[in-house]
């Protein structure tokens, strides 16, 4: 009987020690395995920002002529803006996608710089248009025009050539 009785204590420490191994496996294994997924997820989030942010594109366009046959037309995209209009009737909104024409590839870098303010420049101009002054071609004309004006003295050292709509979407909501 005291025979049985050493196995059976045998095998009950035998269970207690494999018993702790697992629990100290698991204090070690899951907290790596939590870092491990974390630094994985920062990796994602902050890579795809940065592929987010390099959306912006530009194009070149080799425009030689007779008198420069090195000139070339670079063509900037920046980020779709929408602004509210003003109206009595409801709410209108104007969605743009806006091309920057300019003379120089190394002028890119300096628009990049520059993003914000622009965005900011042609937001702050169209929020106080009514949607009669921006429909038509004229109105167009005009806003296009008005919006080179003001681009070109925030962006003094660089000169935009033109501006392209590459979209301009007015949309009517009414409340």
């Amino acid at each position: 009987m005291a025979k049985l009785d050493d196995e059976f204590d045998k095998e009950d420490d035998d269970f207690q020690t494999s018993r702790f191994n697992r629990r100290k496996i698991l204090f070690i294994l899951v907290p790596t395995l939590v870092v491990i997924g974390l630094i994985v997820s920062f990796y994602y989030i902050f890579n795809q920002k940065l592929s987010s942010e390099s959306m912006l594109s530009y194009s070149v366009v080799s425009a030689a002529t007779e008198d420069d046959a090195n000139a070339v037309i670079v063509f900037y995209d920046l980020p779709e803006i929408t602004a509210q209009l003003k109206d009595n009737t409801g709410s209108t909104n104007v969605k743009m996608k806006i091309s920057v024409e300019l003379g120089r590839v190394e002028d890119v870098s300096a628009i990049e710089a520059m993003v914000s303010r622009l965005t900011d420049i042609i937001i702050a101009h169209t929020i106080e248009l009514t949607p009669d002054e921006v429909s038509g071609s004229g109105g167009l004309y005009w806003l296009k025009e008005e919006l080179l004006y003001r681009m070109n003295l925030v962006a003094a050292p660089v000169k935009i050539i033109n501006i392209n709509f590459k979209n301009f979407e007015i949309q009517n909501t009414k409340a």
